[in-house]
């Protein structure tokens, strides 16, 4: 019975917060997601490349400040750091 109750308290604190964030976008906004790394790791090595990463038009700049190790290309744990894309 407790365990219900602390279910339905959170979910009444989160729910009305969620619906507010949700409100202050716009319906014609394109939506923002993690980019898909099969998408970008195009030879399926397990790595994505300066050029895997140019092809998709990720900036070089952005791509320079996720290879934290400078080795050249992404591994999943840096390329887990790339902003949002917009979906279009």
């Amino acid at each position: 019975m407790k365990v219900h109750l602390l279910i339905i308290s959170i979910f009444s604190i989160v729910g009305p917060a969620h619906a507010e964030a949700s409100k202050g976008q716009k319906a014609d906004a394109p939506e923002l997601v993690s980019p898909p790394w099969e998408l970008y790791d195009a030879n399926k090595d397990d790595y994505i490349s300066a050029e895997e990463a140019e092809a998709q038009k990720m900036p070089s700049q952005t791509f320079r400040s996720l290879d934290v190790d400078r080795d050249g290309r992404l591994n999943h744990e840096e390329f887990s750091k790339a902003p949002p894309i917009k979906l279009e």
